[in-house]
Formats: structure tokens, sequence, C-alpha cells
């Protein structure tokens, strides 16, 4: 009776200590994902510069969408009015990396076609500090040039 005793002490004594490391354990395994972290609505500013001539806008709105974990669809503004204007492009499958607050994300190239007319371009940004900081580069249709944006809006 006494063997078992002893037995049944230093089987608690293991069940104990291994609940007292498991609780201690530092990480809480809840990260959200990457895409999650920056997906949102954001309204800011917007510089558009073509052949080195920038006007800037305010209270323009960028959307961005989880997809996945580290995938998001980026709604790019419209922008302008009448046969100047711009519709908002929606970039699908735009990679995402980073964590704790730092993120970056990037489309090489994309192409889209609304209406019979061709947009193409390409997308990087990054959200850090609460901000976040896209420039994308669009060119609409036969046009010579690209045209080049920068999006920044704080969260």
């Amino acid at each position: 009776m006494k063997k078992f005793k002893t037995m049944m002490a230093m089987m608690l004594a293991l069940v104990s200590m291994c609940v007292a490391f498991s609780s201690c354990s530092s990480d809480d395994g809840n990260s959200t994902p990457a895409a999650k972290e920056i997906a949102g609505t954001y309204t800011g500013s917007l510089d558009m510069t073509v052949q080195g001539n920038t006007t800037t806008t305010e209270a323009q709105t960028l959307k961005i969408e989880a997809v996945d974990d580290a995938t998001v669809k980026v709604t790019l503004p419209e922008y302008g009015s009448g046969h100047m204007a711009m519709p908002a492009l929606e970039i699908p499958d735009v990679k995402v990396t980073g964590s704790d607050g730092a993120y970056a994300f990037a489309q090489e190239s994309y192409s889209i076609n609304i209406n019979g007319k061709a947009y193409t371009g390409a997308l990087q940004g990054t959200f850090k500090d609460n901000t976040l900081t896209v420039n994308y580069t669009v060119k609409p249709g036969t046009m010579p040039m690209s045209i080049i944006f920068k999006f920044v809006s704080n969260r």
C-alpha cells in the first residue's frame, strides 16, 4: 500500500508539473493573420502625377478585403470626371507579408478590362504605425505613359 501511495504522489507531482509548464507559455496562439490585420476601408489623400505634374485630392477611399490569411483584394479609388474619369479598379490576389503591425503587399503587374478598355499597372503598399501607404501606377488603354498615384491614410 505504501508503494501505491508513493507511486500516486509521484504521478500527481508529474501531472502538476506538466500543467504548470504548459500554463506558463508566452505564446498565446491568437495572432491575427496579416491579410486580416490590414483589411478595411481607408479614407485619405491621393496624389496623382502625370508627366511630372502632381495633383492632390483629399477624402479618397481605398478598400482592402482579406481573401485568405495572406492574400487581399485591393479596390483602388475612382478618379477624375467626364471623359478623363477612371473607374475604381479591383486588384485581386495581392500577397501580404509581415507581422506585429508592419505589413507589406505588392502586385508586380495587373491588367483589368472594364467596358472594353484595358487598365494595366503595378501596386505596392505598406501598413506600419497605423499608416497605410499605397503607391500604384495605371496606364489606361493606349495612353503612352503611366499615371502615378500615391494614397496615404491613417487608421
